[in-house]
């Protein structure tokens, strides 16, 4: 066992924090993570033979909270606060929140005033319940109401600036054997309906989520089932339209045959921190662990298609003048460098189409007869592409 008392010491003593994007982010003096997920905070957050599962960080740095749990013991199933205060973080501490038992999945709101997380009574299905914070302190835990909360499980949950809440919810009758994802928008009278978001679910279970702020990304835990692993993390953006794009499977260094589970995005959008539970072996019994990983989001964000156009009607062996959005891909955490464009099924331009990078510019004269599709590819400075087809319809006069 490592010496959780000595760490602890340690890290409670040491007087030096960073701030990044007008916010203070203090990482326990650990070596910042690349594109291999590490264990975070090991002997303090992620402390060996204990089951944890969520993560979240306040808005401002200053606050963490994850989740315990325990097969046997619902009082040891709980969620730990701890606070950055006089630089130094405080021991984790359970008793921050009343009625501390059979709670899970911990979750900042993006203005830190609100502490959102996932309740069960009696051994009931879940409810998402809902608690003030002010200066630290956490206050008037409530249950969300009946519109958000269903006679089923309620789980994974994460709100927006707008005041957009989606939630993962086994309600659906035709699905009740998986959580499928839904979504409420914030009105004057506060939350008064829901609906299933299409794009983000599948057959499978969607089980646990972490929606960004501005609402331009959302990850998601889902039972899939592919590549040989369980449960995986994707990620969704949304475009231009509101629409969000078909869930992408994240990097395998992040998704691998353990069950990954809880995505939490850090308040500068430079880490990724997820649950990662994996069998043991002890004394000849198999025993289950979870613990909280992080990774840099240098592989995880790349760039999306946001503002998709059609293209205009070609005619075939005439001169043609394609002008792209300036916004056709965005990119999270990093810049667009260059473009790429070739026709389906080619490598590469054809002769007869040129392509001006700087102004996103088609012209030449079309010479093929059949419709096609024009393929763009875009890559930021961290090496990642996005790729959209558009399909091109020729006239023939």
């Amino acid at each position: 066992m490592r010496n959780i008392a000595v760490l602890l010491v340690l890290l409670m003593t040491s007087c030096s924090s960073r701030k990044e994007a007008g916010h203070v982010f203090d990482y326990f003096h650990q070596e910042k993570p690349k594109e291999i997920p590490q264990i975070f905070a090991p002997n303090v957050v992620s402390v060996q033979g204990r089951f944890e599962m969520g993560f979240t960080i306040s808005p401002n740095g200053k606050s963490i909270a994850f989740g315990v749990a325990h097969e046997s013991d619902p009082s040891a199933t709980c969620i730990y606060l701890m606070n950055f205060d006089n630089g130094k973080w405080s021991i984790p501490d359970k008793t921050f929140l009343p009625d501390n038992i059979n709670t899970f999945f911990p979750m900042f709101d993006p203005t830190g005033k609100e502490f959102y997380f996932v309740k069960s009574i009696e051994n009931l299905e879940t409810d998402i319940w809902v608690a003030s914070r002010l200066k630290n302190a956490i206050t008037n835990p409530r249950p969300l109401n009946s519109v958000i909360n269903s006679e089923s499980r309620e789980a994974g949950h994460g709100k927006s600036k707008s005041g957009s809440f989606y939630f993962t919810s086994n309600r659906d009758d035709k699905y009740q054997c998986c959580g499928d994802i839904f979504m409420s928008e914030l009105s004057e009278g506060g939350y008064l309906s829901t609906k299933r978001v299409e794009a983000l679910n599948s057959g499978a279970d969607e089980e646990s989520l972490f929606l960004s702020p501005d609402e331009d990304y959302i990850i998601i835990q889902a039972w899939k089932q592919e590549f040989d692993s369980k449960h995986d993390l994707y990620i969704s953006y949304k475009s231009k339209n509101g629409l969000w794009t078909k869930p992408e499977r994240l990097d395998t260094a992040i998704n691998g045959k353990e069950i990954e589970q809880r995505p939490f995005v850090s308040p500068d959008n430079k880490y990724l921190f997820f649950s990662r539970m994996h069998v043991v072996s002890e004394n000849g019994q198999e025993i289950y662990e979870s613990d909280i990983y992080w990774v840099s989001t240098r592989s995880v964000f790349g760039p999306y298609p946001y503002n998709v156009v059609s293209m205009p009607e070609i005619s075939f062996n005439k001169p043609f003048e394609i002008q792209l959005p300036d916004d056709l891909f965005r990119d999270v955490n990093g810049a667009i460098v260059s473009y790429g464009v070739s026709l389906e099924y080619e490598d590469k331009l054809p002769e007869w189409i040129n392509f001006d990078e700087k102004k996103l510019l088609l012209t030449g004269i079309w010479e093929s007869e059949v419709s096609r599709d024009v393929v763009i590819t875009a890559y930021d400075d961290d090496g990642n592409k996005g790729v959209v087809n558009i399909p091109v319809t020729v006239k023939n006069n």
